[in-house]
């Protein structure tokens, strides 16, 4: 088998000089609209914006970088408010931790593909850390958690670690340029470390680290020496909190207005039997105290226990273990769409 070499290396120079010339062309074009293709790849790693969009803010803006990239902005934000109308109810709960406390934040897209996505995914954990310095509200989200006003967090610098980082709102309405859907911060809150002791969290069904479909976090406080074993203890209770959803620690914390409708319910249960009054109270009480076991968190039985015992005996077992007595006082738990 035989071939023309030199007809062969011809074809591949001459190939190779039409490239050459293309991408020249495509160089003069740029730096007549007053920008360059350099440029044009920094906006996209600094935006992770559209090529094409990236292009027309550079046109638009005689090939300033940074004005650029706030032309962009604005374009996003014109671009989200014709998005803004459309249902957004998957995404990603996610969490950010630091010496304060964690921050737990529900950020809504309108399908699982984006909060897939990995552009999405930095976004909203971002967004969490951003939530971590706002002020908290005395309303809790949880048992011992602060809400954070959610349109106060959207006017907060995006914690991205960039300087002249966006609001988190302009950096939503990015996005929403980029990924093509609507992206939401439905719900925010702060689980604030104790004093004394650990705040701990899990994360179930996670994307990536922090990033998931539900997550909890629990507030231990211990003067426990043993951290590591006190914050082992924590995140497993915090699987504990994702599994069996609680409505408070205590019972004596569950809100009066749940406990009244519970007690109706099974009072008109309970008369249907024909017993006497004194009977259908006890009746009442007996299930009542079953209730509780469903929604106070230390009266349910723990997941992790083989016997089942209730959470409160294992913070005591994990008290003597410790050295010194392990208290619940507070937790926090959010499921994408929960409630929607």
């Amino acid at each position: 088998r035989s071939f023309n070499t030199r007809a062969t290396m011809h074809r591949l120079r001459k190939a190779a000089l039409h490239a050459h010339r293309v991408a020249a062309a495509g160089r003069a074009r740029c730096m007549a609209a007053g920008y360059t293709t350099d440029q044009v790849k920094l906006m996209r790693e600094r935006t992770s914006a559209p090529m094409k969009e990236c292009v027309k803010a550079l046109k638009a803006t005689s090939g300033d970088l940074d004005e650029a990239i706030a032309w962009l902005r604005k374009a996003g934000v014109a671009s989200a408010h014709k998005k803004a109308d459309r249902q957004a109810s998957d995404g990603a709960v996610v969490l950010a931790a630091d010496a304060a406390g964690v921050a737990c934040v529900e950020v809504n897209t309108e399908t699982d593909f984006v909060a897939r996505n990995t552009v999405f995914q930095d976004l909203a954990a971002a967004v969490a850390r951003s939530c971590l310095a706002m002020p908290a509200s005395s309303a809790g989200a949880g048992a011992g958690a602060c809400d954070v006003d959610v349109a106060q967090l959207g006017a907060a610098p995006l914690a991205s670690g960039e300087e002249n980082a966006p609001a988190v709102a302009d950096a939503l309405a990015l996005a929403m340029t980029q990924l093509g859907e609507n992206i939401v911060v439905r719900r925010a809150c702060v689980l604030p470390a104790p004093e004394e002791g650990v705040v701990a969290s899990y994360v179930h069904n996670a994307y990536s680290a922090g990033v998931g479909r539900t997550a909890a976090a629990v507030s231990l406080v211990s003067a426990a020496a043993d951290r590591d074993a006190l914050r082992s203890l924590g995140e497993q209770l915090a699987m504990h909190i994702v599994a069996s959803p609680p409505l408070a620690v205590s019972r004596d914390e569950v809100p009066a207005e749940r406990i009244a409708r519970e007690r109706e319910i099974l009072l008109a249960q309970a008369e249907e039997s024909g017993k006497p009054a004194d009977v259908v109270e006890k009746m009442v009480e007996g299930r009542l105290n079953k209730y509780f076991k469903e929604v106070a968190l230390l009266e349910q039985a723990f997941v992790v226990d083989e016997k089942g015992a209730p959470v409160k005996k294992a913070l005591e077992a994990a008290g003597k273990r410790l050295g010194a007595p392990v208290e619940c006082t507070g937790f926090v738990r959010f499921a994408v769409g929960e409630g929607a």
